[in-house]
């Protein structure tokens, strides 16, 4: 057992064999056996030197993976589910033999494995590989799983050496922008409610009108200005509808309530706080304040605007555990103490026919954490008579009965 910086070496190097060196084994062997059975000094001479440099090739083989070390450098704050870029350094501590062939095989804490190569690491030396990779499920991370092997020399043995490398990586669960946001846009440009702001996106185009003073130049439209020109007249300018209007402040609500007898499930937990983490990274897009109230935080009020506060609240959600003691009450409270011009998002983890019936009338946007509903198509039987047929001469419809 070994330990070097940044790592801790679970056990010194295995040796396997391969079909190579199976293969080589079994004919200095064979020769051995078949060479003191016939007395014949050459076969045995043969066999014993086979079998003496399968010795040597797994004492040089241990030795190539003595001293070395890996390093992780990688992101400490990600987004599950979504690439990133890592670099995975090799160093030979020895002084005086190089490391040979050695390939590298990274779990990072047991997601899809990341392999790569290293021909040659000088004695003394490093080798970088610059690599990219992704994480699925959130959470605070620490130890990634490493595999150093190499069947250097010869390629008749493998040999394997697992390493625990120690980085810590924070992940934030995946954003998903629910679909709701895209079924009417009252978030976006289309809020009626109270409490507005102007949307610093443009208003629908409406067509095409004369140049006045104060008139952008990038909404002059060229074409019509060469054309109107052309004939005596002013340029032409784009002429669009006023912007539309957005909430001023919104207040998410994360709740699992739900009624009894009501299946809890925990990849629907992870999936709501996919949903809330989008949800929250939009509206910041769109210029629009949010707080986060959750029942995971106890109902603290969680601010989600700023840089900083962003910050805090990814970490909240890569943390969050689900809570097991929401009541109903609990979220009609929080609705209430909402002031009437913030506008209301609610997420849950729960289905809503569990918990949809509770909600006051108010105006809200709710997000169904069943995202994707699959109907089943109706089986369409038609009899044979039913269906035109073809002329097989002429490929022409014909009529299902002949006159």
């Amino acid at each position: 057992m070994e330990a070097g910086p940044h790592q801790q070496i679970i056990q010194t190097p295995l040796v396997t064999l391969t079909p190579r060196g199976m293969l080589f084994l079994l004919v200095a062997l064979n020769l051995t056996i078949i060479g003191g059975g016939r007395i014949d000094g050459d076969l045995i001479a043969l066999g014993t030197a086979g079998l003496l440099l399968g010795l040597m090739v797994i004492v040089f083989g241990k030795w190539n993976l003595r001293d070395i070390h890996l390093n992780l450098s990688a992101p400490s704050r990600v987004f599950a589910d979504t690439p990133f870029d890592l670099r995975l350094t090799q160093l030979n501590k020895r002084s005086l033999f190089d490391a040979w062939s050695t390939d590298l095989e990274l779990n990072l804490s047991h997601a899809p494995k990341i392999q790569t190569h290293v021909t040659w690491t000088a004695a003394g030396s490093s080798s970088s590989s610059k690599l990219r990779g992704s994480i699925a499920k959130r959470g605070a991370l620490s130890e990634h799983p490493c595999t150093l092997s190499s069947t250097f020399p010869l390629g008749l043995f493998r040999f394997l050496k697992k390493i625990t490398l120690k980085h810590e990586i924070l992940v934030f669960p995946k954003p998903l922008l629910p679909k709701e946001f895209f079924a009417n846009g009252e978030f976006d440009d289309a809020w009626d409610g109270e409490g507005f702001q102007s949307s610093d996106a443009p208003g629908e185009p409406r067509g095409l009108r004369q140049y006045q003073a104060g008139d952008r130049a990038k909404l002059i439209h060229w074409p019509a200005t060469i054309r109107s020109q052309a004939r005596g007249r002013s340029p032409r300018v784009r002429e669009y509808d006023p912007p539309g209007l957005r909430p001023h402040h919104t207040v998410v609500i994360f709740h699992s309530f739900g009624t009894d007898h009501t299946l809890i499930r925990t990849d629907l937990f992870e999936r709501s706080l996919s949903l809330a983490c989008g949800t929250l990274r939009h509206l910041r897009g769109i210029g629009v304040p949010a707080n986060l109230r959750a029942d995971f935080l106890a109902w603290k009020n969680q601010q989600t605007f700023h840089a900083e506060a962003w910050s805090d609240t990814l970490t909240l959600l890569a943390q969050a555990k689900r809570a097991n003691h929401t009541e109903a009450h609990d979220v009609l409270a929080e609705i209430e103490a909402t002031p009437a011009e913030d506008a209301i998002i609610i997420i849950s983890d729960m289905p809503l026919e569990s918990w949809k019936h509770i909600i006051p009338e108010r105006r809200v946007l709710i997000i169904d954490i069943q995202q994707h509903r699959f109907g089943q198509r109706d089986l369409n039987f038609k009899s044979a008579q039913e269906r035109p047929l073809k002329n097989l001469a002429t490929g022409d419809p014909s009529p299902t009965h002949p006159q």
